[in-house]
């Protein structure tokens, strides 16, 4: 495959991701979904301070960590999709958990969540640093103008469509059916956008020597 057929594959397969993130993101908004599942759950505020120390402070935090590991590898890709899969399978694993939440105590609910949140947001930041390192590369230096028009173009419309949705969702069923419902379809789609990121070609990268953290 020539140069140019490779940029333009990248190209749709960003724009791909981008889509069927947007449709997800309104379905995982952990940042409001997640503390209302802990306190309903009978979490203390305690509890409460540790799930938005990790949701608020443990991405940046572990993206050091992660960056200085990544910096020494010369391709990316499969560190990209370890972390969109990991948080495929938090996202699919708090479903069934909300699921059959009325099988389980309130203590192991919590104790879910909150290592579940802690495997979402660290691999968030795990895969972020890929795609952004991927992403300079994958995408032709004169296409990135209107990439990033067309990406936020589609990704606004998106999230419209999935926070109507979402809302009927929530509408429909009652707790905890429908905050299940919710990550299962939000698990199902950010699985889908993945398709984008196994298509992508990735150039390998010159290594450089830098020792230490």
């Amino acid at each position: 495959m020539e140069k140019s057929d490779i940029l333009k594959l990248n190209y749709k397969a960003f724009i791909w991701h981008a889509v069927f993130l947007s449709l997800a993101q309104k379905f995982m908004d952990i940042n409001t979904i997640i503390p209302t599942m802990l306190i309903q759950s009978g979490g203390t505020p305690v509890h409460l301070g540790i799930l938005t120390a990790i949701m608020v402070g443990g991405n940046g935090f572990m993206g050091i960590f992660f960056a200085s590991f990544q910096t020494h590898r010369e391709r990316k890709k499969k560190y990209l999709l370890l972390g969109i899969n990991l948080r495929v399978a938090a996202l699919l694993l708090m479903g069934i958990i909300l699921a059959f939440s009325g099988l389980l105590s309130n203590s192991l609910i919590i104790v879910s969540i909150l290592i579940l949140m802690t495997l979402f947001s660290f691999s968030g930041a795990f895969a972020g640093i890929a795609y952004n390192d991927i992403l300079g590369r994958a995408i032709d230096k004169r296409s990135r103008k209107n990439f990033f028009i067309v990406k936020q173009t589609l990704a606004s419309v998106g999230i419209l469509a999935s926070a109507i949705l979402a809302r009927r969702a929530l509408q429909l069923l009652s707790y905890p059916q429908n905050y299940s419902v919710l990550f299962f379809i939000a698990g199902g789609l950010l699985l889908t956008a993945t398709i984008g990121f196994w298509l992508i070609r990735e150039d390998p990268v010159e290594v450089k020597d830098i020792k230490g953290f």
